[in-house]
């Protein structure tokens, strides 16, 4: 799953789940307060679609694999 800008992407095994950055630079070079405010806004929007993807595959890893079986939560 990536965000909007490629610069984030999520990872999960069965240890949990992680954002990892695509690269040292998040944001281009800014000289405006506004282009400064967009970019972070963008990165914010991006690391919020992160949170609700590592949130959806840790679900999806506690649930049982077969139906009956009990889970952790």
């Amino acid at each position: 799953m990536t965000g909007i800008l490629d610069k984030l992407y999520v990872e999960h095994n069965v240890h949990g789940a992680r954002v990892m950055a695509r690269s040292l630079q998040l944001t281009g070079d800014n000289s405006e307060d506004d282009d400064i405010d967009d970019a972070i806004e963008m990165l914010k929007d991006d690391l919020d679609a992160c949170a609700k993807e590592m949130k959806r595959l840790v679900a999806v890893n506690r649930a049982s694999l077969f139906e009956g079986w009990p889970t952790d939560a």
